[in-house]
């Protein structure tokens, strides 16, 4: 009986060596189960991992004033990523490619969270900053009305006192109503915040394939 362990092509988990599948990813064993050799790489993890070897080997070599070498480095690091999202496409079912596609469709989600939150708070903020002006206005014109509507009646001249009387009530009514449409602003932003965060939260699993007819659709 042979007791050699079978190594996945895919992970480098080592299996029983009966096992149909491999126990770490879940990716069929055998020889025919060899992904294919994309750009001389077995699969997109070796080129992701160069890619990200290679970003931060040009981060040293910039914090470093080492121009030539961080451009050098730079452009190799965009190309190791250019050849990952090539063996992607071509091998969608690697663990390595969906848990990155996922990852950056998950970040994307929330970059939009945060445009969106950004937008909805800016535009209620200069919604209450208008309406505070314009109350504070009111205000203002209420106080000498008042006044006035006091030396009326003690005058008891009757027309003015009704018309003060009225103004006061028209500017009470204009408070009522910029108070209401300040908590209306607020309550309209928090309200579009929720939406984006339910939007940006829901866990879903996309292929590379869903990931990049998305990108496409939204062009």
């Amino acid at each position: 009986m042979n007791s050699v362990p079978r190594v996945c092509s895919a992970c480098g988990a080592a299996s029983a060596w009966d096992a149909r599948f491999c126990q770490q990813c879940g990716r069929p064993l055998g020889e025919d189960a060899t992904p294919p050799r994309y750009y001389g790489v077995l699969s997109p993890g070796p080129a992701f991992a160069l890619g990200v070897v290679l970003l931060a080997a040009f981060l040293i070599a910039l914090v470093a004033g080492s121009i030539v070498a961080a451009i050098l480095l730079l452009a190799l690091a965009l190309t190791a990523f250019v050849f990952f999202y090539g063996a992607a496409r071509r091998n969608p079912g690697d663990p390595v490619a969906r848990r990155v596609f996922a990852t950056v469709h998950h970040l994307r989600g929330w970059a939009t969270f945060a445009r969106a939150s950004t937008t909805a708070w800016m535009r209620a903020l200069r919604d209450v900053v208008r309406l505070r002006r314009e109350s504070r206005s009111l205000r203002r014109e209420r106080e000498p009305a008042l006044r006035s509507l006091g030396d009326a009646a003690y005058r008891e001249d009757e027309p003015l006192v009704k018309a003060l009387r009225d103004r006061v009530l028209e500017i009470d009514d204009e408070l009522t109503k910029r108070d209401e449409a300040r908590t209306e602003a607020l309550a309209a932003a928090r309200r579009h915040v929720d939406e984006e965060r339910e939007a940006a939260s829901s866990t879903q699993r996309f292929s590379v394939d869903d990931i990049e007819s998305g990108s496409d659709s939204e062009k």
